[in-house]
């Protein structure tokens, strides 16, 4: 069984490509990129992103501020 974390949307721009993970606005660390689910613009991304500590960091440097994050889903695996 997973539960989930939803952490704070974040708000894009085409000059960052790196933004700092939060739930509650407070540092949120997850276990690692695998662990991270997210969705931009309708679209759930996959493999175009890293996570270093509690920053998350996106290949894709093309964002505008009309891009929207959607959410972003830390899944945690419970027994």
């Amino acid at each position: 069984m997973a539960s989930y974390d939803t952490l704070d949307n974040i708000t894009l721009s085409g000059s960052k490509t790196t933004y700092n993970l939060t739930k509650g606005n407070f540092a949120f660390e997850p276990i690692s990129a695998n662990n991270i689910i997210c969705s931009i613009n309708g679209k759930v991304q996959s493999g175009n992103f890293s996570v270093i500590g509690s920053t998350i960091a996106f290949t894709d440097t093309s964002f505008s501020s009309s891009d929207k994050m959607d959410y972003i889903l830390h899944v945690r695996t419970v027994r």
